[in-house]
């Protein structure tokens, strides 16, 4: 980030391709619509280029981008909760390959991969009506894999905020998905 800061394109080329699956992944769990988390990543990549003239190290450089990122997610969706509109890009069924949920080991059948289905989209609609604070958390460490530490910083909440977020988000996700949990047990 400081050759971005002195104008070096290559740099920032290297920076977006190391980094766009993890923002574009947080996006996606956020909306769960693949175009418009590309559009909300080129944004926020968009964002960092302007203001690299500012930049100051002062920590991991993924926690400064994930913080972009997240302020860009709360004013983006002020804004679509003031304004709602529908979109005409809704996202097409099997074409969110990059940032699809998996089930790791498992073999593939007719009947796992549509109880897998069936199940994900359940877990969207819950995720999609959790808390936004909990969302953010939950999104943060589930489906980007970053510790409570990282996520303390990226959110500027302490270490303990972090975990009372997270069992809210489980406790809510239990409540919502506690019916469809038992049918695929």
């Amino acid at each position: 980030m400081l050759r971005v800061k002195d104008g070096d394109v290559e740099a920032f080329e290297k920076l977006y391709e190391h980094y766009k699956g993890p923002i574009g992944g947080f996006f996606y769990h956020l909306v769960w619509d693949q175009s418009l988390a590309e559009d909300f990543l080129q944004e926020v990549f968009l964002r960092l280029w302007r203001s690299a003239s500012g930049y100051k190290p002062s920590g991991k450089f993924s926690t400064y981008l994930f913080q972009i990122a997240k302020n860009f997610w709360l004013n983006e969706r002020m804004k679509r909760l003031r304004e709602p509109r529908v979109s005409l890009d809704a996202p097409v069924e099997g074409k969110d390959e990059d940032y699809r949920l998996e089930v790791a080991g498992s073999v593939a059948t007719p009947s796992t991969i549509m109880a897998n289905a069936e199940m994900k989209a359940h877990v969207q609609e819950a995720v999609e009506y959790m808390p936004e604070k909990q969302r953010i958390t939950f999104v943060l460490s589930e489906f980007q894999g970053l510790k409570y530490e990282e996520i303390s910083e990226i959110l500027e909440v302490p270490v303990g905020t972090v975990k009372s977020r997270m069992a809210g988000a489980e406790k809510f996700l239990r409540a919502k998905l506690q019916k469809f949990y038992a049918e695929y047990r």
